[in-house]
């Protein structure tokens, strides 16, 4: 089936998402869409899935114009698309969970009546057992469940958002292949990524997003990782950032045997040193206690056992915390949940760490001179200190906290996934930022589920499994298979 989007043009109030854009989708090809946050790609897809109405173009389906006004539509003309969210029942099992989807199941089910949902689970995830219940799947496996539920309502372009974000190296290595196996059984697979790896593995085309136009279309073959950055932000967008490990140094922070537990996810037995300057990043599959872990050390969520010690004083122990401690900083992975008060400015957000040395009338005009500085030097947009910051998107409020904690010299940084929801070029600000604290003499402990990242600015890697340490090991001699198997239990090395 090809496809023709033909000067797609879209707005959403004073924003133009995409500006008369055109672009062909073959049959039998992987088309990776690429583009910063706030160029159009999402929008474009789902103006293709029906999800939003364009304001003028066309959509041509084999030279004939479709409208596409709803998914219903777009499923009915062929056209699948599988968020980075999964719909799935987690307390169903998969035969539940494909049949619920089926658009001809009877409404008394057996396993006789459901047999024929199995048929492109079979083919295209023979591995995965169709009783298992939905909460018992890996995420990649979940993936590849949502997957078949498109592909059972006959799709034969399928759109991808993201799809590897989340996966571990062998669970990306497995998509890819089902990716390729579409493709060659005639599927025209969109691929919305930043990551070289998706596109030297799958992808035949790729295309360029900036500003809601597309501003690139090229063969995916020989393409860099600067090439991609190049193409998406313009030249000279990134700097290189420099990591080099101080030599020496005595430790500086020790979490020592921590134990903390938030509803039914625990660490237990954590022990990590570093000394100034030193970046330790901690990968692992989500849900392996990361987020708790992060909480636990921040002060958010109370220590069951151990302490954490910053300069030779407890800083959070069993029996109390210090969590506004102005030498700690702390990027959390959901910021609206538990880093801002929604309702509250963001010159207000920006100064909240600040508030109990506030003078008995603060001047108000320069706290907000002071944030719209702070906002347009961390690219947060609009820098507007007035907003309510339940009024930012999430990749904007994800810029707001950094340049609250991280505009301020501190001896602790805890950062949670933080470029996530953020682009290239905005992700890379943020590293810039991050490491210069440890430039400065912080010590950085990341958790991020980017292994390319960690494996390019951490000094060691630490190995979350199922809320313990199965390996820490110097980044320089790692890899991304050696990582992957210890985030899947594999190989456990002694911390």
């Amino acid at each position: 089936m090809e496809v023709e989007l033909r000067n797609i043009d879209k707005r959403f109030g004073a924003v133009h998402a995409n500006r008369d854009v055109s672009l062909n989708i073959h049959a039998g090809e992987v088309l990776a869409l690429l583009g910063e946050n706030g160029a159009g790609k999402s929008t474009l897809m789902k103006i293709l899935y029906g999800f939003y109405r364009m304001d003028g173009g066309a959509i041509l389906i084999d030279g004939r114009e479709t409208e596409i006004d709803s998914p219903r539509a777009a499923m009915a003309a062929g056209i699948g698309m599988v968020f980075q969210q999964f719909s799935l029942i987690p307390a169903l099992s998969v035969r539940e969970n494909l049949a619920l989807a089926f658009p001809k199941t009877p409404w008394l089910q057996t396993r006789k009546r459901t047999e024929r949902v199995l048929t492109r689970l079979r083919e295209f995830a023979p591995d995965i057992d169709p009783e298992t219940p939905v909460h018992a799947l890996s995420v990649g496996a979940q993936q590849q469940v949502e997957l078949v539920k498109v592909l059972n309502l006959e799709a034969r372009v399928v759109i991808l958002d993201e799809p590897t974000s989340v996966l571990t190296p062998q669970e990306a290595e497995q998509l890819w292949a089902l990716v390729r196996r579409l493709a060659e059984a005639g599927h025209s697979v969109v691929f919305i990524t930043h990551k070289l790896e998706d596109i030297q593995a799958c992808a035949d085309r790729v295309a360029v997003m900036r500003g809601g136009e597309v501003v690139a279309l090229e063969s995916a073959e020989g393409l860099t990782a600067d090439d991609l950055v190049r193409l998406m932000v313009g030249e000279g967008a990134n700097r290189p950032i420099d990591t080099t490990m101080p030599a020496g140094g005595v430790t500086r922070v020790w979490i020592k045997q921590l134990n903390a537990r938030r509803g039914e996810v625990a660490v237990e037995g954590i022990d990590i040193e570093l000394t100034p300057g030193e970046i330790v990043g901690v990968a692992g599959v989500s849900g392996n206690g990361q987020d708790v872990l992060a909480d636990a050390v921040a002060g958010i969520v109370p220590l069951r056992d151990g302490e954490v010690i910053l300069d030779g004083e407890v800083l959070h122990g069993a029996d109390g915390s210090r969590p506004y401690d102005p030498r700690l900083g702390y990027i959390p992975e959901h910021p609206l949940h538990n880093a801002v008060a929604a309702d509250l400015s963001c010159s207000l957000n920006l100064a909240v760490r600040e508030y109990r040395s506030w003078a008995l009338f603060p001047d108000w005009d320069e706290r907000r001179r002071s944030a719209h500085e702070l906002m347009q030097a961390y690219d947060v947009r609009p820098p507007d200190p007035d907003l309510p910051a339940r009024g930012l998107s999430g990749g904007n409020l994800q810029k707001l906290v950094s340049a609250r904690e991280l505009s301020v010299t501190r001896k602790l940084v805890v950062a949670c996934y933080p470029s996530m929801g953020l682009d290239v070029r905005a992700a890379h600000a943020v590293y810039e930022r991050l490491f210069a604290q440890a430039a400065d003499g912080a010590c950085v402990l990341w958790i991020s589920e980017d292994l390319d990242d960690l494996l390019s600015y951490a000094h060691r890697i630490v190995v979350l499994y199922h809320g313990r340490i199965v390996g820490d090991v110097p980044a320089a001699g790692a890899d991304r298979h050696m990582i992957g198997r210890l985030m899947t239990g594999g190989h456990a090395h002694a911390a």
